[in-house]
């Protein structure tokens, strides 16, 4: 299990982000020459700009959640207990899990929706531009799945060694 969450975290889904975060750039800097030496932007680098930076916030944040960058508090569970801390783990994990699930059901509802709309100037099918979604909704149920599984045997290895 440990390889798979390895391989679709650090490979897949890094790599995606890196890909799209110079996409982005690219754009944006198409953008600024066009508008600065031909007084007249290319008309689509505006809305691709846009749907890639959705992509690029929402497959970060499942990035950076794996890589356990967030900002968090850690002076509160520093002055919990043991026992408290593994039960405030268990809520955080059970918090992202929820997270995961209600990003990923309403953003197969809103595929549902814009199925059959296209965007303005590009003429894309809005379903690529609203996929990122559910994809990181899986993506955050996978990991909290994965990380309230190593939680719970660390919990219970540690206990045992108590006990002992």
């Amino acid at each position: 299990m440990n390889r798979f969450i390895n391989i679709l975290y650090d490979y897949i889904v890094e790599y995606l982000v890196r890909i799209i975060g110079v996409c982005l750039f690219v754009t944006v800097l198409l953008q600024i020459f066009t508008r600065i030496f031909f007084k007249i932007p290319f008309s689509f680098t505006d809305e691709l700009a846009r749907f890639l930076f959705i992509w690029y916030c929402f497959m970060g944040s499942v990035l950076t959640m794996y890589k356990k960058m967030h900002l968090g508090i850690d002076y509160f569970e520093s002055k919990m207990s043991a026992k408290r801390k593994i039960i405030n783990r268990y809520f955080i994990y059970l918090i992202e899990l929820l997270f995961g699930v209600i990003i990923a059901f309403y953003g197969f509802k809103l595929l549902n929706i814009v199925g059959i709309q296209k965007s303005p100037v590009m003429r894309m099918k809005m379903v690529y531009a609203y996929l990122v979604l559910p994809i990181s909704g899986v993506l955050y149920i996978i990991l909290a799945l994965n990380e309230f599984i190593i939680h719970y045997k660390e919990s219970k290895k540690m206990s045992t060694e108590v006990i002992k």
